[in-house]
């Protein structure tokens, strides 16, 4: 085992050791001294990851799996659990490491003054260490472990002010949601069981196929004296098309991809670290991350119908994100926005810029909840933006922060040049891809870079509307002004740091770890994609900027949004009454129907089958108990007499015959002489006749 390995399994187990350390006996350090505690482990965790990312970038190791037998299987097989250490294995432990280390210091501020401050900090801390687990995995059944570990911290999370009804709700939603998908994985998981006859091991991102590493690609295309299933890769086999499908629903489930996405916007309810650290770099990313380290095993099919989703999730939530007035809503259908770029890229074959956008959105998704939390923080919990504006003043630190993330989500970058934020590179990668895949497939399928190419144009337009109508113009809610304050410095501090991440997150060893490994695996492992679909590209030569993608137009729609929102709805008012724009303006505020579509058919049918359930219950089950109820009372009516007539009778009867024969011996016993000698002579006398009767008859 190597020194990079210990590290790496160390700072996966620290806020393991944190989390029960607070839950046990977080009661006695107090709120802050809870998280304080809970902050440090964590720290240590990203220290440590740091110091094997550094040595991974500088040392140029091969990767690790280190597995540990557990259950024996048949066949002289075992299930295993184990270390994966790769390059991005190590980054995303980096990643969510320090994101999460800089969550638990900004719910230091956030929670204090909650009476059970020492759970949340212990849920947190656990929250992370499944999300460690499951980027550290080495097998698929070990990654489902650690995948419903994060699905149960996540609902203890959503639901942590569970006295509230929003939060029971939406904690109860996000997990019979998250259940639907996961009996995708399931499916998925149970298939490549069966035709690999045991463990079904993750891929590394270098050396995929080699022998060494057992990578599930190497099994099932190496040849049968190997034991490998020997595969044509050209010509894949239903079933393979199949369990990748079903692989990706337990992402569509985790990463809230249509349509299973109405959990993430409901689970605001919970506190804003919560979300800040469910929509970055934790729970929706295992989807996406699932789906990059699948990808090898991904056939056309798969990336086709991957695509899809990804491609109608992020226009649809696009429109949703520029009606909503929630300040965490519009950031939440953001993020499902974002999340269906990556979805895209993956099945379009950019999963390189796939995953890379996964890096840089945590970053700035992060800060972005962390500033909705301070203002919320300093607005005395009130989340509509109706009621803010001019904050500017009031909330100038969260205000930069805000400002600079918006603008790396937008892409911004200078006009003509390749000089931009970090959302700027990834997010051009990704639409680089989708063009490709859109011309390789030709007709309809180059809505795969229409789609993304419009969003592009709207993301900073829905952006800066948010951050217009919370900062910019007059107050429109004068006593929620004259009472905001900026947020202490605990909260203040992360904002900062990942304000700074997203401006530079590009040029940062993440950029390295991610291009250095997804580079290995698409000259290795992509021959599933068809041929015209393999990017040959670096960022360096994409200059997509000549299309005015991410030149003038991401200034021109900033502008547009600045200029609409700064005064509050004067402007959109009369926008949304022209006739196409009401339409889509009423759907988007309805979320598309899709919940009251839930309620009446999915959740109606459920409660019919719960009523006819019920009435089955009711008229025949509860008969059919009735009757037996009846036969039992017959019967024992019958063992009544039976026991009265006859048992009792015998009973009786033979104590009568008992009580007589008695009686009639008694009265041998008067105790008169001459009656015993009389009786004595009479027995002789018949003794006597008898003895004669029967030499009489000898003779």
């Amino acid at each position: 085992m190597s020194f990079i390995a210990w590290l790496i399994a160390i700072a996966t187990l620290l806020p393991l050791a944190g989390s029960v350390v607070n839950i046990v006996v977080g009661r006695r350090f107090g709120g802050d001294r809870a998280g304080w505690f809970a902050t440090g482990v964590m720290t240590a965790s990203f220290v440590l990851a740091l110091i094997a990312s550094i040595q991974w970038v500088f040392g140029s190791p091969e990767p690790e799996v280190l597995p540990i037998k557990w259950l024996p299987i048949g066949g002289g097989k075992w299930l295993s659990l184990g270390l994966l250490v790769d390059s991005l294995g190590v980054a995303m432990v980096t990643m969510v490491s320090l994101i999460a280390a800089l969550v638990h210091l900004y719910s230091i501020g956030y929670m204090r003054g909650d009476s059970r401050v020492h759970w949340f900090f212990g849920y947190l801390s656990l929250f992370s260490f499944s999300m460690l687990g499951i980027v550290t995995s080495h097998s698929l059944m070990q990654l489902f472990v650690f995948w419903e570990l994060v699905g149960l911290t996540s609902y203890l999370l959503i639901g942590f002010w569970f006295e509230k009804r929003g939060p029971r709700l939406a904690c109860r939603k996000a997990f019979v949601m998250n259940r639907i998908g996961d009996t995708g994985f399931l499916i998925g998981f149970g298939i490549l069981f069966y035709k690999l006859g045991g463990n079904v091991l993750l891929p590394a991102c270098e050396g995929v196929g080699d022998p060494k590493l057992l990578s599930m690609l190497g099994m099932l295309t190496a040849p049968a004296s190997a034991g490998g299933l020997g595969i044509d890769i050209l010509n894949p086999p239903i079933w393979l098309t199949a369990a990748g499908i079903a692989l990706f629903v337990g992402a569509m489930g985790k990463s809230a991809q249509f349509p299973l996405h109405t959990w993430l916007p409901d689970a605001m309810e919970g506190p804003t670290p919560v979300s800040s650290i469910v929509h970055s770099a934790t729970m929706v990313a295992a989807g996406v991350y699932l789906t990059g380290r699948i990808y090898p095993i991904l056939t056309p099919g798969a990336h086709l119908f991957v695509a899809t989703i990804g491609l109608v999730t992020l226009v649809m939530a696009a429109c949703m994100a520029l009606v909503m007035t929630d300040i965490k809503r519009v950031l939440a259908y953001s993020t499902l926005s974002q999340l269906g770029y990556m979805v895209l890229a993956l099945g379009a074959g950019a999963y390189t810029f796939a995953l890379f956008h996964l890096i840089t959105h945590a970053f700035f998704k992060c800060c972005l909840f962390q500033c909705a939390g301070s203002v919320i923080h300093g607005a005395h919990h009130q989340q509509d933006m109706r009621y803010y504006g001019g904050l500017k003043d009031k909330l100038p630190t969260t205000m930069w922060c805000y400002a600079v993330c918006t603008l790396a989500i937008s892409g911004a970058a200078l006009p003509f040049t390749m000089l931009g934020l970090s959302g700027f590179y990834s997010k051009d990668g990704i639409i680089a891809g989708t063009m490709n895949y859109g011309h390789m497939l030709g007709g309809w399928a180059n809505l795969f870079w229409i789609g993304p190419l419009v969003i592009a144009y709207v993301t900073p337009f829905y952006m800066a509307r948010s951050f217009a109508l919370t900062f910019l113009g007059k107050p429109r809610d004068q006593h929620l002004y004259d009472h905001a304050k900026e947020a202490p410095w605990t909260m203040l501090v992360p904002q900062a740091i990942l304000a700074v991440l997203a401006v530079f997150a590009a040029v940062l060893p993440f950029q390295s770890l991610i291009n250095q490994s997804l580079t290995d695996m698409k000259n290795q492992a992509v021959t599933w994609v068809q041929p015209g679909s393999i990017m040959e590209m670096h960022l360096s030569h994409l200059k997509l900027d000549k299309f005015l993608l991410f030149g003038f137009a991401w200034i021109l729609c900033l502008a547009a949004g600045i200029f609409m929102y700064k005064d509050g709805f004067r402007y959109s008012s009369r926008i949304v009454k022209l006739p196409v724009i009401s339409q889509l303006y009423t759907w988007s505020c309805n979320k598309f129907y899709f919940d009251a579509f839930y309620d009446r058919f999915v959740v109606a049918v459920g409660l019919i089958m719960a009523w006819i359930t019920n009435l089955f219950d009711g008229k025949i089950v509860d008969k059919l108990v009735d009757l037996c109820g009846l036969g039992g009372r017959a019967a024992a009516w019958l063992t009544r007499i039976f026991d009265e007539k006859v048992v009792d009778r015998a009973v009786d009867g033979t104590a009568t015959f008992t009580h007589q024969s008695g009686g009639m011996l008694r009265s041998t016993q008067g105790g008169r002489i001459r009656a015993y000698v009389m009786l004595l002579f009479a027995f002789a006398a018949v003794t006597l006749v008898v003895l004669l009767a029967v030499m009489k008859t000898a003779l």
